[in-house]
């Protein structure tokens, strides 16, 4: 697999170099670390489906003999995207037959403050139930890091390991916080860090998350299991908060007070 692995960094470089110039900040590429007899996989670059360096690389992992070696799998890239969202489209995947059975690690670069543009998974600007359809072929996951909320089919999957999540709500939560208080498949459960929709200019109140379905998690049976739960984004008050800690005094609860930037305007 390392041969392979050589063989497709130099397709990777030899696609990305055919028109321009290599430019390390932008231009995509392929690292990978063994670990042990497995690998751990991280990509940089364009995720949207007209990427052919991308395309190559999920070609790659969705022949079976490759995946059963995958222990780590990270997708990051430069700033970039269309009308300010930067797309990850693993359709390809989610509809093919390959399974991870050793897969412990699967991170998509979240949105930073600071961007651009808004990393989402999704080939347009709605996620689709494609996060589910990825963590149903990963039956050993353990920590899972992506930028959009996943739809209510992520937690229809069987009893599933999972013990680390972080996530955006990208331009829709879903429900996501609703959703997870109403559900038992993850019952390993340690660590949630949730941030809510990042568009403070034109996200109305509506598109966050409600005190209401915040308390319902709290205590629900979700949370047992729970011991840290970092928040981001939200339109809670200090009072609400402090109500939350109070419902569920077992949880390390941070809140984060994060806010999408702007950029600074002089006008003559």
């Amino acid at each position: 697999m390392e041969r392979e692995l050589l063989e497709l960094q130099k397709k990777i470089y030899q696609e990305e170099s055919q028109e321009y110039e290599f430019f390390i900040e932008y231009s995509s590429r392929l690292f990978f670390f063994p670990v042990g007899q497995f690998y751990d996989l991280y990509f940089y670059g364009d995720g949207n489906s007209d990427s052919e360096a991308f395309r190559m690389f999920l070609e790659f992992i969705c022949k079976q003999e490759n995946a059963d070696r995958i222990v780590s799998m990270r997708f990051g890239g430069p700033d970039e995207g269309a009308n300010g969202t930067k797309n990850w489209d693993f359709e390809q995947v989610a509809n093919s037959n390959v399974m991870f059975p050793n897969l412990k690690r699967f991170d998509v670069q979240l949105s930073d403050y600071a961007d651009h543009n808004r990393s989402i998974i999704g080939k347009d600007y709605y996620e689709d139930g494609i996060i589910a359809k990825l963590l149903m072929k990963m039956p050993a996951l353990v920590s899972l890091s992506v930028p959009s909320a996943p739809d209510k089919s992520f937690f229809e999957i069987a009893c599933h390991p999972l013990e680390d999540l972080r996530l955006q709500a990208g331009y829709d939560n879903q429900n996501f916080i609703r959703n997870l208080a109403q559900s038992n498949n993850f019952q390993s459960l340690i660590s949630l860090d949730y941030s809510d929709v990042m568009d403070f200019n034109n996200a109305t109140k509506d598109c966050y998350t409600s005190f209401e379905d915040f308390k319902v998690l709290f205590t629900s049976s979700t949370f047992s299991t729970v011991r840290q739960f970092v928040l981001r984004n939200s339109m809670l008050n200090k009072e609400q908060l402090i109500e939350l800690q109070c419902l569920n005094k077992n949880i390390q609860f941070m809140y984060v007070d994060a806010k999408h930037g702007q950029y600074v305007l002089h006008m003559k």
